[in-house]
C-alpha cells in the first residue's frame, strides 16, 4: 500500500507519499438543498490536520448508478476516500449496496454490527415486521475478503465500513460523521503511515492585506509560480472579504517548505503593506459575515 523504501546512510528508511484524499457526499436531500452539507467542510478540516492532500469533494444524488461510477472514478485516483450519508433504513438509503456494487461485492446481513444493535438500541423491543426488517438494513453491509468494520466508540453499533483500507462509508448525520471521524484518527494513522511522516503536514500562514484584489493579482502570481517551483503544494491564495476594507491572503504549503514559506510572508508583508494574522483571526473574519 502506499509505501516506498529508501536507504540511507546505509539504514532502511520507510518513506510514505503523500495520501491523496477525496470525499463524496451522497443525499437528495443535500441537492435539493433540504439540508446543508457540514460534513465536507469539517473533512477538509481534518484532512489537513493529518496531513491528508484533500484532492476533491463530489455531491451525488440517491442514484445507485451515479454513485457507483463516482466511486469508482475516485478510487482510481486516491488512496483515501470517504462518503458521507446514505445508510438509513429507508428506501433511498443505498449508500451501502452501491458502495458494493463499485467493488463487484455484493451486501449482506452482518451478525456483529446485529448483535451490538440488539445490546445498544434493542430494536426488537421497539419494532416489528416491516419496521424491524427495516431497521436491519442499516446492519446489512458490503461483504467480502476486503471489507473490515470499524467499531470505534463502544456506544455506537454504526461501523465505519473499509474496503480496501480505500474507501470508507460513514453516516450522513454531522454529529456521528464528527464523531467517528474522530474516533478512528489513530487507526487512520497507523494505516496510512501518517504518524511516521511529518514532512506531509501542512503549514499555513495568513497576511491581512488593505490593497484591492486587483492591485495584488500580479504579486500573488508571481510568488505562487515561485511556489510550484519548489512544490505543487504550495498554493497562494486571496479572499476578499467585502465591506471590511481589507483581503486576506492565504500561504498553504508543507511544512518541510517552511523557511520558503516563512519567506514569502515576510515578502507578502513588505508589498501590500500586510500585517499577518493567525489561523483563528481569519476564522473568525469569515464567520462574521
Amino acid at each position: 500500500m502506499l509505501k516506498s523504501l529508501t536507504t540511507i546512510s546505509g539504514s532502511l528508511k520507510v518513506k510514505m507519499p503523500l495520501v491523496k484524499g477525496a470525499c463524496l457526499i451522497i443525499g437528495d436531500e443535500v441537492l435539493n438543498g433540504k439540508i446543508t452539507d457540514t460534513n465536507s467542510r469539517f473533512f477538509a478540516k481534518y484532512c489537513y490536520e493529518l496531513g491528508i492532500h484533500l484532492r476533491e469533494i463530489v455531491t451525488v444524488g440517491d442514484e445507485h448508478e451515479q454513485i457507483v461510477d463516482t466511486i469508482r472514478r475516485l478510487k482510481a485516483d486516491n488512496d483515501f476516500i470517504v462518503t458521507s450519508g446514505g445508510i438509513g433504513p429507508t428506501h433511498d438509503d443505498i449508500t451501502y449496496e452501491s458502495v458494493a456494487s463499485s467493488f463487484g461485492l455484493e451486501c449482506k446481513l452482518d451478525e456483529e454490527c446485529q448483535r451490538r444493535m440488539r445490546k445498544i438500541s434493542d430494536p426488537e423491543a421497539r419494532h416489528q415486521g416491516d419496521a424491524l426488517k427495516a431497521f436491519y438494513r442499516m446492519a446489512t453491509l458490503p461483504n467480502g475478503p476486503n471489507v473490515e468494520n470499524y467499531y470505534v466508540h463502544d456506544d455506537l453499533w454504526v461501523p465505519i465500513v473499509s474496503i480496501e483500507k480505500k474507501v470508507y462509508v460513514l453516516p450522513g448525520v454531522p454529529q456521528l460523521f464528527e464523531r467517528l471521524l474522530t474516533g478512528f484518527t489513530n487507526t487512520l494513522k497507523g494505516l496510512y503511515g501518517l504518524e511516521k511522516d511529518t514532512a506531509h503536514e501542512y503549514q499555513r500562514y495568513f497576511v491581512k492585506t488593505p490593497m484591492s484584489e486587483s492591485e495584488i493579482s500580479m504579486f500573488l502570481a508571481k510568488i505562487q509560480k515561485r511556489g510550484t517551483e519548489v512544490s505543487k503544494e504550495i498554493k497562494i491564495g486571496s479572499y476578499p472579504h467585502f465591506g471590511m476594507g481589507f483581503n486576506t491572503v492565504s500561504i498553504l504549503g508543507l511544512k518541510k517548505d517552511d523557511a520558503f514559506l516563512k519567506q514569502i510572508v515576510k515578502e507578502t508583508i513588505q508589498t501590500l503593506k500586510g500585517t499577518e494574522i493567525s489561523a483563528t483571526e481569519e476564522q473568525q473574519i469569515s464567520d462574521s459575515r
